[in-house]
This record gives C-alpha cells, structure tokens and sequence, in this order.
C-alpha cells in the first residue's frame, strides 16, 4: 500500500529533522549544555563588542521556560526584539543557544535589534530534557509524528513564546519597538502557529518547511511581512513542496530568498538580509 502524499511529506520533514538535527544551526552537545530547571541565579554573559546575553527562567501554567535575551549594547528605546526559534527537537537535542542564533542576535544587535530565544518542549534546559530527547529517538516515525507535531504543543509553545515577550517587555522593556519572529526547519514547525496567534509580530523569516497539514492549518492566518528561506537543492523536499507552504500564507508582503544546497547549507550570507529585513519592517534605529 502506497504511502498517502501528506503522510510522505510529513515524512520526510521528521527525517530530515533526525538526520540534521538544527540544520545550518550547528546544534551542539548537551553535555557541555547542561539540563537544569530553575537555577537560583541567573547569569549574565558579558563579551566585547557583542551583545550582553543574560539568561532567564519563566514559570509559564506550572512549567519552567528557559530563555536568553541578547540586548544590543548602545541601544536606542523603544528597542525592537527579534524572537528566534531553534530546530533540532526530534532527539537531536536542539536548544535555544545553537550557534545560528547566538550569530544571528551578534548581527541584529548591529541594527539595534534585541534577540531572544526559548528552548522548544522536551529540549534544552527544560526539565527532564535528557531523558525526552533518548524516548523521542526511540519512537516509529509513525509515533513521533502524532506525538511530536501536534496543535497542543505548537500552541503550547506558542503560549510559552507569548509569556516570555511579556516578560521582556516588562522587565527590560524589550519590543516595544517592535517584535519579528526568526525560526527554519524546526523553528517553523513551532514558529509559524505562533506568527499566525500573536499579532504583535509584526514580521516573520520562515522556511526549510513544507506544506505539511499542521503548518497549512496555520498558514491562512499569517498577515504579518515574510522573508521565506529555502534551499534549492534540498533533497528532503522539492521547491514546489517548500513554496506550497510559501503560497499559503495569506499575507502580499513576503518574499523567497533561495539559496543552492542541501537543507541548511549555504545560509551564511542569509545573516545580513535577515537583519535588514527586520530592521525595516521594524523600524530600528541604526
């Protein structure tokens, strides 16, 4: 019996989540990443001429959030805040410190732009995260695709997503300039329902995705600018597949930015583009 085509799509998505893990997001050992749940102190990392990262845990419905907020040095208020979600949740241990963001908030922070980022369910710094990562790669393909990819988690994710900008509005008074959201792969999984429910995001880079039924379900209700980032070459889904989930999106203000290579390769050069993208639509200062 043939397999049916959402099914295969759906598919091929989870498999490339194994095999890549965060992608282009170079994910690294948890072991030097320690799962913890909520230390008593929260510290802050300073580094010349890069932005200040401090680290946060947020109780969110009786479950701790882990989070880092990168403040660009200098900033002008209101400072705009870029929520950027990482890949790599299906046993690949993914979290919210992988180099492409930690990257990506160096290169916002030129633009004045403040990042922040959360580790997704079952990863990270989130409690028992060790252990959901060694149970999820044990699941069927059949099995992680019902558990893993789910409306109850995305919008789960999603609340703790909307939380954390309160938190940061109130606290540092992050976003009040503005708030976009940065997410590939796996942070479009769990990124995209959220850009559809939150409307203070008021831009979005997605992409490495595909027209898969949970992220159609969703796709209707973006209306916010898009900058869509795919791979041309990417063998774990055809461009018509990636640029189904393009078309869905119901706003006229986005755009494809098509780079050669496989899933993730390449992306690079992708860093100024995204940061010019929001500095626009966002209205930074520098």
């Amino acid at each position: 019996m043939s397999t049916p085509p959402d099914r295969e799509i759906a598919r091929r998505e989870l498999l490339r989540s194994v095999a890549l893990g965060a992608g282009f997001m170079g994910a690294a050992s948890l072991a030097a990443y320690p799962t913890r749940a909520a230390p008593s102190e929260v510290p802050t990392r300073t580094t010349p001429n890069r932005p200040r990262e401090q680290r946060f845990d947020l109780e969110v419905e009786g479950r701790v959030v882990p989070g880092i907020v990168w403040h660009p040095r200098n900033a002008v208020t209101p400072t705009p805040l870029v929520l950027a979600g990482h890949g790599g949740g299906f046993g690949t241990e993914g979290h919210k410190r992988v180099e492409a963001i930690v990257e990506l908030a160096a290169t916002l922070a030129l633009h004045g732009i403040a990042t922040m980022a959360i580790d997704q369910p079952g990863c990270g710094d989130r409690l028992g995260a060790r252990e959901e990562q060694a149970r999820r790669r044990e699941l069927s393909i059949e099995r992680a695709i019902a558990q893993l990819w789910t409306r109850e988690l995305v919008e789960e994710m999603a609340r703790d997503w909307k939380a954390c900008l309160d938190h940061a509005r109130m606290t540092w008074g992050l976003g009040l300039g503005g708030v976009g959201y940065w997410g590939l792969s796996g942070g479009t999984t769990f990124g995209l329902p959220l850009v559809a429910l939150e409307r203070r995001i008021r831009a979005a880079v997605l992409g490495l995705n595909s027209a898969v039924p949970l992220m159609l379900a969703y796709a209707p209700r973006v209306t916010c600018p898009v900058l869509y980032t795919m791979n041309l070459d990417d063998h774990f889904m055809s461009r018509s597949e990636g640029l189904a989930l393009f078309d869905a999106l119901a706003t006229d203000d986005k755009v494809v930015l098509g780079y050669p290579g496989d899933h993730g390769e390449n992306l690079d050069g992708a860093r100024d583009p995204w940061a010019r993208f929001f500095a626009s639509r966002l209205g930074a200062s520098r």
